[in-house]
């Protein structure tokens, strides 16, 4: 009695300080042993120490005694609160549960309406200790309550499967959470299970069917039973135009046989190309796809490193895409797996649809294999109605049906389809040949655009030849066209040309005055009307001056009709010059041409070459010897006298004013002042130098006169000025030889006197100075100067 006395007192004092302040387990703990209220009443045992979790206690202590008392008396677990999961968490993982609590926990936890996943961890572990039908309900059901589809859960429904329990979905989480790529064998109870249930979502009844047809060697009485679904099924799909790994096998088994409908050969196009793109890589999130038939480009992401992509030409590139949007192109690894073969089907699926990606990779095999014919032209129709196809493969298709109609003759459609061609945008190995057939289909506007564009050095002279013809027949050549007038000389110069080239040359050609001479010299080969080129060489010679050897057959051409009368002055007055001034040597025929020229219109050049070239003529007419003294004589009184006037002494009455004088003539840039330094040297060769400016007799001719008598000795150089510098050019010594004549001038009888001094004859000296004495008496005597009234 004192013992128990002493218990009590001590639980009375233990429990005033647990309830006033010390509010700790370990109070709780001595008081569930010696506080006689917990004797028989285990419910209050764990209210309290319920009441410790809940003001956040986690004492193991505690757990193992509550965990005893549950297995003590199960009934007493009759929720699953917060406190309750996590001793009986505590109790499963030190396997302390007995069968009858686990069951009671099973129960509990069954009627959660949601995924706990303490409470699941627990299910599985007890279901370990104790295999029981109801534990393994409870987890399927806990399971298909929390949605739980991955694949790690797949081994509790195939066990609930297995054990045949009658739980809603079981089947179809069955199989979610089947891995497609497992070898796994689908039971004889989930197959007939869906034959009559259609509940799964339509990957997995895909995969299903799939696996139906894939096995049905094992098990025909099941691919019979649902061929039937299978196959509408099948159609829905297609329909929708969706694609993986189980769809493809029904794909083919429904449709790889040649009996596809129309209407499945309408959709087929949208699966059959598509791929399975995979790549290990985390940190690749999508994928870039082109087609250089297409001017587009598709992202994809990836889900799980996968993605399905269409991959319908061999033009197709991939570009793996990083998080940061980088691409790459060969440095990242990936695999890419095709579902179906195209080419089992795109030949029914061609007769029903115009899909692009269709008819891009059929036209890709026919350009690849060269295929020409009916179907193959049909089909490349087809392509250059695809919306967004490149340029480029554009004209590959127009080209083609070009190269098929220009081969069998069909003139119409070859027409229209080079209508439809603009040379700038297809390949430049191809623009040759289309070049060519424009040409012998007479499209030269086309074919004159590409030239202007890409010039034409490539194409064969012949061809250019033809062109050439063909566009100056088509348009007249009544319009310049510079291309036209290159194109014309290039096939020229090449000795390739007919009369309507060489008319459009002679019409429109400038260029160096040979090669204008070469095409006037072949146009007269021809026959051809020259009048316009000759026009324009004339007035280019003379432009630049330059010197063509045989300029006189043009201009005598020329003079036979002409049109330009100041052409003809300038042509005449320029070889005049040439004549005159650099003694060149011309055509003698110019010379008649010049006397007629100079009736017409006066001009001092062409008779200044005129008086000259006649100056060494011995005998004259009298209309030329009239016509030789009134200019000779019109010349001079305009102070032009030149040295070859001489010449004419004895032919033609000449001025007195000219006669028995030595001219000096120099000739050099008009712009330049001339001087002419000079002395007459006596016996003793002394004397000053005398300096006289020559003055520009005639366009550069400078000029000096000089009386010399007989034996007088004159010495001279002559200098050039421009600007401040100075130019010793010439220096002679000039010397009297000739003999003196008959005639009765004081110039010759004061070279007879010289003479007869010379030869010591002081007779005939003296005779001769009393004639000359007496002569300029009588002039003296007789002739007074004429007096001008001013």
């Amino acid at each position: 009695e004192r013992e128990e006395e002493s218990t009590r007192k001590a639980a009375d004092s233990i429990r005033e300080f647990y309830e006033h302040g010390y509010y700790h387990w370990q109070m709780l703990w001595f008081l569930l042993y010696i506080d006689r209220r917990y004797e028989d009443n285990r419910g209050l045992k764990l209210m309290d120490m319920k009441e410790q979790f809940t003001a956040g206690n986690r004492s193991p202590v505690l757990y193992y005694e509550a965990a005893c008392i549950y297995n003590a008396e199960p009934y007493l677990l009759r929720e699953l609160t917060a406190y309750e999961i996590q001793v009986l968490n505590f109790s499963i993982k030190n396997k302390l549960v007995t069968k009858e609590v686990a069951q009671q926990y099973a129960y509990l936890a069954n009627r959660k309406k949601h995924f706990h996943p303490i409470i699941f961890r627990g299910l599985v572990l007890l279901y370990e200790v104790f295999p029981i039908t109801e534990i393994l309900t409870v987890i399927c059901c806990m399971l298909i309550k929390g949605i739980k589809k991955a694949g790690k859960y797949h081994k509790w429904f195939r066990l609930g499967v297995e054990a045949q329990l009658p739980i809603t979905e079981l089947y179809e989480y069955f199989m979610y959470s089947h891995e497609e790529n497992a070898e796994e064998q689908l039971p004889q109870s989930v197959l007939l299970y869906f034959i009559y249930n259609s509940s799964l979502s339509d990957n997995k009844r895909a995969y299903l069917y799939a696996y139906v047809i894939k096995n049905r060697h094992k098990n025909e009485s099941i691919f019979r039973t649902y061929y039937k679904k299978m196959e509408l099924f099948t159609a829905k799909q297609l329909e929708a135009h969706n694609i993986n790994r189980s769809l493809a096998v029904l794909y083919r088994e429904f449709y790889g046989n040649g009996a596809v409908s129309a209407e499945a050969a309408a959709h087929l196009p949208y699966v059959i190309y598509r791929q399975e793109f995979i790549c290990n890589n985390p940190s690749i999130v999508g994928i870039v796809v082109t087609h250089e038939e297409l001017e587009l480009e598709e992202n994809i992401p990836l889900t799980d490193g996968r993605a399905w992509v269409d991959i319908f030409s061999k033009t197709a590139r991939i570009f793996p895409v990083d998080t940061f949007g980088n691409r790459y192109t060969v440095s990242m690894d990936y695999t890419i797996q095709p579902l179906m073969k195209p080419e089992d089907y795109e030949e029914i699926c061609i007769n029903y649809s115009n899909h692009p990606k269709l008819l891009i990779h059929l036209f890709d095999r026919c350009q690849r294999d060269h295929i020409f014919n009916e179907r193959a032209t049909a089909l490349r129709k087809k392509v250059l109605s695809i919306d967004g196809i490149n340029r480029l493969y554009y004209y590959d298709c127009l080209e083609a049906l070009v190269d098929y109609y220009y081969e069998y003759y069909n003139d119409e459609l070859l027409e229209y389809y080079l209508s439809l061609i603009a040379i700038n945008e297809v390949r430049p190995e191809k623009r040759l040949k289309l070049l060519e057939y424009m040409v012998k289909r007479c499209f030269y506007e086309k074919v004159l655009d590409a030239l202007e564009i890409f010039g034409y050095e490539e194409l064969s002279v012949n061809l250019l030849v033809k062109f050439c013809s063909g566009w100056l027949s088509a348009s007249g050549g009544e319009r310049k066209q510079e291309l036209m007038v290159h194109l014309c000389y290039y096939v020229f110069n090449r000795n390739k040309y007919d009369e309507a080239i060489l008319k459009y040359l002679v019409r429109y050609f400038f260029g160096p005055t040979k090669e204008m001479f070469r095409i006037w010299k072949a146009a007269k080969g021809f026959e051809v009307d020259t009048h316009m080129l000759e026009e324009r060489l004339l007035v280019q010679m003379l432009y630049t001056e330059g010197y063509v050897q045989d300029s006189f057959l043009i201009f005598k051409e020329y003079y036979k009709n002409v049109t330009n009368r100041t052409l003809v002055r300038a042509f005449l007055s320029f070889y005049a010059y040439k004549y005159l001034i650099h003694d060149w040597v011309i055509n003698t025929e110019l010379f008649p041409i010049m006397r007629r020229e100079i009736n017409y219109e006066e001009n001092d050049l062409c008779l200044l070459a005129w008086i000259k070239y006649h100056s060494n003529t011995r005998k004259f007419s009298e209309n030329d010897q009239i016509f030789l003294a009134y200019q000779i004589h019109r010349l001079v009184k305009k102070g032009i006298v030149l040295s070859f006037f001489e010449r004419y002494k004895g032919r033609v009455k000449l001025p007195d004013s000219i006669l028995n004088k030595y001219y000096i003539e120099y000739k050099t840039d008009p712009k330049k002042q001339v001087y002419i330094h000079y002395r007459l040297l006596d016996a003793e060769d002394s004397g000053e130098y005398i300096t006289e400016r020559m003055p520009n007799v005639f366009m550069g001719i400078h000029g000096k006169e000089f009386v010399l008598f007989y034996h007088e000795v004159l010495q001279y150089y002559i200098t050039e000025e421009y600007g401040e510098e100075v130019t010793i050019t010439e220096s002679i010594q000039v010397h009297n030889e000739k003999e003196p004549s008959e005639e009765e001038s004081r110039y010759n009888q004061i070279n007879l006197m010289l003479l007869a001094k010379e030869m010591h004859d002081e007779a005939t000296l003296l005779d001769l100075m009393e004639h000359y004495v007496k002569t300029e008496f009588l002039v003296s005597k007789c002739f007074q100067p004429i007096e001008h009234n001013t």
